[in-house]
């Protein structure tokens, strides 16, 4: 082979790589939607509290969604995404992103990321890519600090 040859051969092997990460990068870029869930219990969270259930929780570009699905507790208030894990029981830790569930299972409901300032996309980008360092919980008036919790995990 000759020596041009070789080093045409090795500026196109260099082309289709950089063509392959550029795509690559533009495929998980600002565009993705991840799909994240969570099974829910009192257990997780150290708490004696009965209720189970569970959430699916999207990260989209400009929004964050979620889905719970409990039973067995009283009406919940007060939600959120945590950094793992979880306290010893009667103990609570800040949400990274704060929300409220609705008082009816199963209803969707969203919120855009800048509703938590310019942390909001920042700490969306953190649990989208490492979801399993995350967990989620319903907080309640009997159960202030979390009645059900659990680790996040893709879909």
């Amino acid at each position: 082979m000759s020596t041009s040859h070789a080093r045409g051969l090795r500026a196109a092997t260099v082309a289709v790589a950089a063509g392959a990460i550029f795509a690559g990068s533009a495929a998980a870029g600002s565009g993705s939607t991840v799909t994240l869930k969570a099974t829910l219990s009192g257990r997780y969270l150290h708490t004696s509290s009965p209720g189970s259930g569970t959430v699916k929780v999207t990260i989209g570009p400009t929004q964050l969604c979620w889905n719970f699905t409990f039973s067995g507790t009283d009406a919940p208030n007060i939600s959120g995404i945590h950094v793992a894990p979880p306290p010893p029981a009667g103990y609570h830790k800040l949400s990274v992103l704060p929300f409220t569930a609705t008082t009816k299972s199963g209803k969707q409901e969203c919120e855009r990321l800048d509703r938590w300032s310019a942390s909001g996309p920042t700490w969306a980008k953190k649990i989208a890519a490492t979801p399993s360092k995350f967990y989620v919980i319903i907080g309640t008036d009997r159960y202030p600090n979390g009645a059900i919790g659990g680790a996040l995990h893709h879909a």
